[in-house]
């Protein structure tokens, strides 16, 4: 079987109830080579779902989460996944520490991924550290969905799709500055920076998106879910 096939057999095996294959196939298939593009998303989803029912399974995905932390040293690209198992694990807390303890250069490398754990723990000063202008990132933001919208045509299922996913990475970065820029204190700027995340957008039709993600965070992700509802209905 090729990895989607083995993928698509763990899936089964779970839901009929059999835990135990089950997280032996999820834990196999995170080390798989071949899995590498799926093993932070499907695998990792699919692990952290049975971790919900299943205490052992929990309990394996903090034991490679600790395994993972302990290679960190050699490998500081893990700290990426890192992250992704904690945030799926709900231990923001983990990431916060870790981050404290990573090295300067190598704390710069990771700041934007571990930044919303910092939050979380309410280190303010700490993630203002890290993201000093949070108005310019803003702006930068702006820009590029502002570039990848002019090659997306939203007249087109696919055009749509690719505008929805540009919408919500560039909103998830406006929540991330409001958030900041809330938490420090400073509600005016934030105000304001919430006007200007859409005035800053040039398209109408994405300019509409962004303003209908901040009057009701989760809209575009229910967009996206109905959209590819109906390709393949």
């Amino acid at each position: 079987m090729d990895i989607v096939q083995r993928l698509e057999s763990a899936w089964q095996t779970h839901a009929d109830g059999h835990f135990e294959a089950a997280l032996q196939e999820y834990s196999a298939l995170f080390d798989e080579a071949d899995a590498a593009a799926l093993r932070l998303s499907y695998v990792l989803a699919a692990w952290a779902k049975l971790a919900e029912e299943y205490l052992p399974a929990r309990q394996a995905l903090v034991a490679l989460r600790d395994r993972l932390t302990a290679e960190l040293p050699a490998a500081p690209q893990l700290f990426h996944d890192i992250r992704v198992i904690n945030d799926k694990l709900g231990d923001l807390q983990n990431t916060y520490h870790l981050f404290q303890s990573l090295p300067e250069a190598l704390a710069q490398q990771n700041a934007r991924a571990a930044l919303p754990s910092i939050m979380a723990c309410g280190d303010f000063e700490l993630a203002r550290r890290y993201l000093p202008h949070p108005e310019h990132h803003l702006a930068l933001a702006a820009m590029q969905l502002n570039e990848l919208k002019n090659k997306a045509n939203v007249l087109t299922t696919e055009g749509m799709a690719e505008l929805l996913a540009d919408v919500f990475n560039y909103t998830t970065e406006v929540a991330l500055v409001l958030d900041l820029l809330n938490g420090c204190g400073d509600t005016a700027a934030a105000a304001i920076a919430r006007q200007q995340a859409v005035s800053l957008v040039q398209a109408p039709e994405a300019r509409a998106c962004v303003q209908a993600e901040l009057d009701a965070p989760g809209t575009t992700l229910d967009a996206m879910v109905e959209l590819q509802n109906s390709v393949t209905a």
